[in-house]
């Protein structure tokens, strides 16, 4: 088995951040297409470019992989749904509660759960809750996000749990991802038009979003989820929350407050200290 390398992990770590805050804005950017139409496109550029790196040699593989296949288009979908129906900070907040379900399956299966973990959590709930402070609520998004959540966390478990290569996982998620997508668009969006995809303009930002927001996402979630503690991930890939924000704010022009920014702040304290502590602990990245 490779060895886990604590550095690599971070870097993946980072990449999830960059990634996530400059292409999910772009859901409500691109609402020419319907959700489960990003979906197709966005799975069909991580098989294209997987499929590439693999020299197109396609093994058999583990059936965590293949589960991975199976809840990805689901967890996709209410993503972008709850981007859709209550916009980008809301649903983003919300996904911020997944590791409570990393803790929960921890705990359940008698997994040591750090105190350092903990308190970054507390850190950046609390930090990501004042970066939203005064929002509006709206049920179907939130109980598309709070359906995205439990998913979210259901795939950080597999992503640690598959043994395939991450190009091998890249490639598998985007045949659930196309596949279902297809099927989502049939049951969800009948009638919808692929014309605006032929406008230049319109195909350039959608291979961008596709590419930065779905292949590159997603390898750098196999970086680091095949290099750090499952648990610790699953709370340092919540900076993204912050890293989404931000984007929406120069994408979309969601303004923040001061108390909102105070909140970016604190929840990036939070993984800035669950990453020093990764950093310094001996042996924290090879349980």
């Amino acid at each position: 088995m490779r060895e886990k390398n604590t550095t690599l992990g971070l870097l993946g770590v980072l990449g999830i951040w960059l990634t996530a805050g400059s292409a999910l804005p772009f859901v409500n950017v691109l609402k020419e297409f319907s959700t489960p139409q990003l979906m197709v496109c966005r799975g069909l550029v991580i098989g294209l470019m997987a499929a590439i790196g693999l020299r197109g040699v396609i093994r058999r593989v583990d059936k965590y992989t293949f589960l991975i296949a199976l809840v990805l288009p689901f967890a996709t979908l209410c993503l972008f749904e709850g981007i859709r129906n209550w916009g980008v900070g809301p649903t983003i907040i919300v996904i911020t509660a997944t590791p409570l379900v990393n803790l929960a399956i921890g705990l359940f299966s008698g997994r040591q759960v750090s105190r350092a973990s903990i308190i970054g959590l507390v850190l950046m709930l609390g930090g990501v809750v004042l970066a939203r402070w005064g929002g509006y609520f709206e049920w179907p998004g939130f109980l598309w996000s709070l359906a995205g959540t439990i998913l979210n966390g259901i795939l950080y478990e597999l992503f640690s749990r598959a043994k395939a290569s991450s190009l091998e996982k890249c490639f598998w998620a985007s045949v659930g991802m196309m596949t279902f997508g297809f099927i989502f668009t049939l049951i969800l969006n009948v009638g919808v038009s692929w014309s605006p995809i032929f406008e230049p303009r319109i195909l350039a930002l959608v291979l961008g979003f596709a590419f930065v927001g779905g292949f590159l996402y997603w390898v750098t979630n196999m970086l680091a989820f095949e290099n750090l503690p499952t648990i610790e991930v699953s709370i340092l890939a919540q900076g993204e929350t912050p890293a989404v924000i931000i984007g929406a704010y120069f994408l979309l022009g969601e303004r923040l407050t001061l108390i909102q920014w105070t909140g970016v702040a604190i929840s990036l304290w939070g993984a800035y200290f669950i990453v020093r502590w990764l950093s310094e602990k001996p042996g924290a990245a090879k349980t």
